[in-house]
């Protein structure tokens, strides 16, 4: 066989490959009504309840999902030291080995950079990382932002009917690549009022499949009645959607939305839906990464301070510079120079944070849209590069706090101060 030959083969193999992901995303999930269905984008975390009645502060997925982490590297760390008998044993356990591994990678890289002061970051950009490896890797397990709470969409929000399955409640998709309906307020208020407290009276099956005959009927008679008129596509599409809004109200009573005759005999709830992840990403949150970069940043003037003691603020005030004036005229650009300092400083803040933000939310969205998109196999290609891209935006931002850091900690001013006392000693 040559090389055009197996060539032939794999470009076959690819084509039932692609083939068999589209039968199943445009096929076996839409007759199973179970296509997948786009989950509502937010940049803020999504609160699980948006009726809790503490508007000041509502607890959501993302927070969740930090308190998890934190719990995830603290177990991490404790096994850590049992293992090692308190860093106690000689001979390492395997466990032990891939931690000191790990250690030993994060603190050689530290002491590139920070030099003998090494002791003193290499804690704080250790945890950093940990944690962030944990929060970013979190993410990825199977049911993180797909499994969670299902609740009635608010207004502005996407989403779709819902059926029961088994005790609980599923999202009704009949159909590929469907973004769902809008909600509104009143669709709102009339799915809570349906829903009140959890109790549901759902028409018996039999008068659904009643008004499911129904509909069938007067749907094809009304169809062809518009279609002999001449009607257009469009306006018959209305008319439509109008009968099926009556017949769905005869059942459910409040229906915002025109459930077709299949919806009906499925007993799909006319009411719009979203669903509330357990869990979403903690780095998908600005919240966390602003905090964390205030962190980073308070830790720079920290060590730069703990290096230079008072000394170090010179770098953003330099009254030498302004004092040396009469002698360096020149002095008064490098004044300037160091308010500019305070504004690089607060940028640090807006630039580690939004690295991270952006990296891990556009890496959230890429699965969601490919989700979508192509529902089978395909999207494990994406979870493949993610696990590498937030191993590195870990890294990165860890990374970014050492340099930062160590360069806090360089006396900027020292060799003008020395030459300034060693010219007054030959003065």
């Amino acid at each position: 066989m040559n090389a055009t030959q197996r060539g032939a083969i794999g470009c076959l193999g690819l084509i039932l490959f692609l083939v068999a992901c589209a039968a199943i995303t445009f096929g076996v999930l839409p007759s199973l009504n179970t296509a997948v269905a786009i989950p509502v984008i937010m940049v803020p975390g999504e609160p699980y309840d948006p009726t809790l009645p503490a508007e000041s502060f509502r607890w959501t997925n993302t927070l969740t999902a930090t308190v998890t982490a934190s719990i995830f590297v603290l177990l991490f760390a404790f096994f850590a030291w049992r293992s090692s008998h308190g860093w106690k044993r000689e001979v390492p356990s395997r466990f032990q080995s891939w931690v000191e591994l790990l250690g030993g990678f994060i603190y050689d890289f530290s002491k590139g950079m920070a030099g003998a002061r090494a002791r003193w970051v290499f804690p704080l950009v250790a945890t950093i990382f940990v944690f962030l490896l944990a929060t970013n890797w979190m993410k990825l397990l199977p049911g993180i932002e797909s499994v969670g709470v299902m609740h009635c969409a608010e207004e502005g929000l996407s989403g779709y009917p819902a059926v029961r399955a088994g005790g609980a409640f599923q999202l009704y998709v009949d159909r590929p690549l469907y973004a769902g309906e809008t909600a509104t307020h009143e669709s709102y208020e009339a799915c809570k009022s349906f829903f009140h407290h959890g109790d549901v009276h759902a028409p018996e099956q039999a008068a659904l499949t009643e008004a499911a005959d129904r509909l069938f009927d007067e749907e094809a008679e009304l169809r062809a009645t518009l279609e002999e008129e001449g009607v257009d596509a469009a306006t018959i599409d209305a008319e439509v959607n109008t009968l099926r809004l009556e017949v769905t109200e005869s059942v459910y009573h409040e229906a915002t939305l025109a459930l077709s005759a299949d919806q009906l005999r499925e007993g799909a709830f006319p009411y719009i839906f979203i669903v509330t992840p357990f869990y979403r990403g903690a780095s998908t949150d600005l919240n966390l990464t602003i905090g964390l970069a205030l962190i980073s940043v308070f830790a720079i003037q920290f060590f730069g301070v703990k290096a230079q003691g008072l000394n170090y603020f010179q770098k953003f005030v330099n009254l030498r510079a302004l004092g040396n004036a009469g002698k360096k005229p020149l002095g008064v650009i490098d004044f300037g120079v160091g308010l500019i300092e305070i504004i690089s400083e607060i940028g640090k803040i807006i630039s580690l944070a939004f690295r991270l933000f952006g990296n891990m939310f556009a890496g959230g969205i890429l699965l969601i849209v490919m989700s979508f998109l192509v529902a089978a196999i395909v999207p494990m290609v994406f979870y493949g590069l993610e696990i590498i891209i937030t191993t590195i935006q870990a890294l990165v931002f860890a990374v970014l706090t050492l340099v930062f850091v160590s360069q806090a900690m360089e006396g900027h001013h020292g060799d003008e101060e020395h030459h300034e006392e060693h010219s007054d000693q030959h003065a």
